[in-house]
């Protein structure tokens, strides 16, 4: 999203939230939504997420989304203040209380936490995300068979058609019985450490902040393997002894060779929206790609 951003904020705040705009930090800017850091006039710090009018996914849905996560209580969520489209403007805005600015990701660049409790954290999220009971009502991101009709449109063919032992392998697994709801996109970025007045059991031993998930816009009923293959793939976690780790800490029944071709569909589709058609992070991707599609001793697929 480009252009009319900041005044989006400004009114979004104002009619949404009941005060005015303070002090306005940008978080990160995309082709489809926005996201900020937001002080109100009144003292309260928000986040505000603008969604481009022809997204599919709206912020009436994502709030719906936060709603059902809060009301089953498995895993935290940011409190929803105001949602709806912002008067004026073409674009819809979801405010949410602030949960904090640090993320996994900050704790483990810091020192502050190794990588593998940092995966075992995104783990254990998961696995209560994926006991919840997936709502029946508006909109969540395609399934499986849509994504890979899209994919197949956008996607180079030669990168695409070294995907087809893998979607024979995912065409086969997909059982209606093994669906559940899906985060879509659950890495170290959208996890946030919470404030140290929500000290809670750290499950070790230890008191930990609360882990608020943020990010619901490509939640989906999938097969569980579908969410782990995307934070493995999106925590650069591609070798076999992170994927056994990752599945270990799950704890639940994973297929390891579903999962593998997850893996590879999951890095394919990363690299063709995100490196080839946006040129972000074309290094990343590439070497993701590489390592998804190379066999590898202890990698059942491809």
């Amino acid at each position: 999203m480009t252009g009319g951003t900041v005044l989006a904020v400004e009114r979004a705040c104002a009619e949404l939230a009941g005060a005015a705009s303070a002090e306005t930090v940008r978080v990160r800017t995309g082709p489809k939504t926005a996201v900020y850091r937001v002080r109100l006039a009144d003292g309260r710090p928000v986040v505000v997420k603008l969604f481009a009018a022809d997204t599919s996914h709206r912020a009436a849905d994502e709030a719906r989304l936060l709603a059902a996560v809060t009301e089953a209580r498995r895993v935290w969520v940011p409190a929803v203040i105001g949602h709806g489209p912002v008067p004026g403007l073409t674009v819809s805005a979801l405010i949410t209380a602030d949960a904090g600015t640090k993320t996994l990701r900050d704790a483990v660049r810091a020192g502050q936490m190794p990588r593998p409790a940092a995966l075992l954290r995104l783990a254990l999220l998961m696995a209560a995300f994926h006991t919840m009971e997936t709502p029946a009502w508006g909109r969540l991101a395609p399934g499986i068979g849509q994504q890979v009709s899209a994919l197949a449109s956008h996607c180079p063919r030669q990168v695409f058609n070294r995907l087809a032992p893998a979607l024979e392998v995912i065409a086969g697994g997909a059982r209606r019985e093994r669906m559940v709801w899906c985060h879509g996109d659950l890495h170290l970025e959208n996890v946030i450490l919470g404030g140290d007045r929500h000290l809670i059991p750290g499950g070790i031993g230890e008191p930990h902040l609360p882990e608020y998930v943020v990010d619901f816009e490509a939640a989906t009923v999938e097969v569980p393997e579908y969410d782990l293959a995307q934070t493995l793939v999106t925590c650069d976690a591609l070798e076999p002894a992170d994927r056994v780790f990752m599945a270990a800490a799950y704890g639940r029944p994973v297929d390891t060779r579903l999962l593998d071709a997850y893996l590879a569909f999951q890095a394919v589709r990363g690299w063709t929206y995100a490196a080839h058609r946006e040129g972000r992070d074309r290094d990343a991707w590439a070497a993701r790609l590489h390592l998804a599609l190379t066999p590898q001793p202890g990698r059942t697929v491809l």
